[in-house]
């Protein structure tokens, strides 16, 4: 008989851990984290709009960072490229002359410091000893370079691939201007690091975890792990995911295993749940909508804008 409640008592004790873990969060530090993730994401805003202003001067500071703040707090429900398609949405209907692949360009040299980011991330991981560098094998990087190579001949041979690249070097502006991107980007590109730093480093003390530089830096690369899966409200689970694994990994000790679960539940349900509401307030005030009908009959003019027109046939030149 003794058998048959072991498992009973055990997962009623868990059960209990995680919800005491879940009431004993600091709701300060917790204030906190969300604030510095929203300014973070403000941050990034600004630092589009210095890409955005190399090609087209006219757009201000609270447009370009409304537009962001905006995709970004909707990705949780969408995904990380729907929110991107929001933002390029909002801004094409209001910048002149923007196109998908202009507005595309700009995406890319925007994420480039998140690369950079990331790589950096990766290499003090391996530092701490989380983790191994393995690099892909001799085969597939050839492989990888004549499709590459392939791929940039056929493109330079196809009309309709020419002015889409003369598009994209068009939101690339801002690289032929690095004293600009050095004064007008980079630094707010800084300024939302730092701040997604001080987020993670909350969100750990408020559930009493470890802040050491290894497990905030593994609890930052957890966070940008929800953008990996591109499925509709698959990030917040694919974050609680890579909390649950990363976080003891990096400890590289015990921790407590319920305020890991109480950590993992609420981060990613309280930044979806922040984002949606900040993101649907600003849809309200961009769009002028002042009641529910109007808002959802915005969000559904946005919906039908945010898919980039069919493309014409490819044509090769001769």
């Amino acid at each position: 008989m003794a058998r048959v409640f072991v498992a009973p008592a055990t997962a009623g004790g868990a059960a209990d851990r995680l919800l005491a873990a879940l009431a004993g969060a600091h709701a300060g530090l917790l204030v906190a984290a969300i604030a510095l993730h929203v300014g973070g994401q403000a941050c990034r805003g600004l630092a589009w709009r210095g890409v955005l202003a190399a090609a087209w001067p006219g757009v201000t500071r609270r447009r370009a960072c409304a537009w962001h703040v905006c995709g970004a707090g909707l990705s949780g429900v969408l995904s990380a490229r729907g929110g991107d398609a929001v933002r390029i949405a909002l801004a094409r209907r209001q910048l002149d002359g923007a196109s998908w692949p202009a507005l595309a360009g700009t995406l890319a040299v925007e994420g480039s410091v998140e690369t950079l980011f990331a790589a950096a991330v990766a290499l003090v991981a391996l530092r701490f000893g989380v983790g191994s560098l393995a690099l892909p094998p001799a085969p597939l990087l050839a492989v990888l370079a004549v499709v590459g190579a392939l791929l940039v001949y056929l493109g330079a041979r196809s009309a309709r691939v020419r002015r889409m690249a003369t598009e994209v070097g068009r939101g690339l502006a801002i690289v032929r201007r690095p004293r600009c991107w050095a004064s007008c980007v980079l630094p707010w590109q800084l300024a939302a690091r730092v701040l997604r730093l001080g987020a993670a480093t909350c969100f750990l003390l408020a559930f009493g975890l470890p802040a050491a530089p290894a497990v905030v830096l593994a609890a930052c690369a957890a966070q940008g792990s929800g953008g990996m899966l591109p499925l509709p409200g698959a990030g917040p689970a694919a974050v609680a995911g890579a909390l649950m694994v990363a976080l003891p990994l990096a400890a590289g000790h015990a921790v407590d295993p319920a305020a890991v679960a109480a950590l993992a539940i609420v981060q990613p349900t309280a930044l979806t749940a922040t984002g949606v509401t900040v993101s649907l307030a600003l849809l309200a005030g961009l769009c002028g909508a002042r009641t529910p009908r109007a808002l959802a009959a915005a969000v559904r003019s946005l919906r039908a804008a945010e898919a980039p027109p069919a493309p014409e046939p490819a044509t090769l030149a001769p």
